[in-house]
């Protein structure tokens, strides 16, 4: 096991981000709380100030979320701010992040 010098942001979707997919892909509806649909994004390792680091990094993590779901940009939300991004998503920091795998880590892009 290695402890990396890194920190976690982990999040997982609110109602109305599923509100918002699920207008534009009726098809293809979400659910509140669907198993595995967390995601975590690793940053420099914290060691004392987490609102911060999420006021640094939430624009970031909202635009990668919402191109995940959907490709053109008209359909986003005009203004992303910290206030909709607390609104559409659930968020924890981990400051501490550990690598139980005995596989090498590499970049899938």
């Amino acid at each position: 096991m290695e402890v990396l010098n890194r920190s976690a942001i982990t999040i997982n979707y609110k109602k109305p981000f599923i509100d918002w997919n699920n207008k534009l892909f009726p098809d293809s509806q979400m659910e509140v709380n669907m198993l595995g649909e967390s995601k975590a994004y690793l940053i420099n390792q914290l060691f004392n100030d987490a609102e911060e680091a999420i006021k640094k990094h939430y624009k970031e993590i909202f635009e990668a979320e919402l191109e995940g779901n959907c490709l053109d940009e008209e359909y986003w939300p005009e203004k992303r701010t910290f206030k909709l991004f607390n609104d559409w998503f659930n968020y924890e920091i981990s400051d501490w992040v550990m690598d139980l795998s005995k596989h090498p880590m590499k970049s899938e892009i």
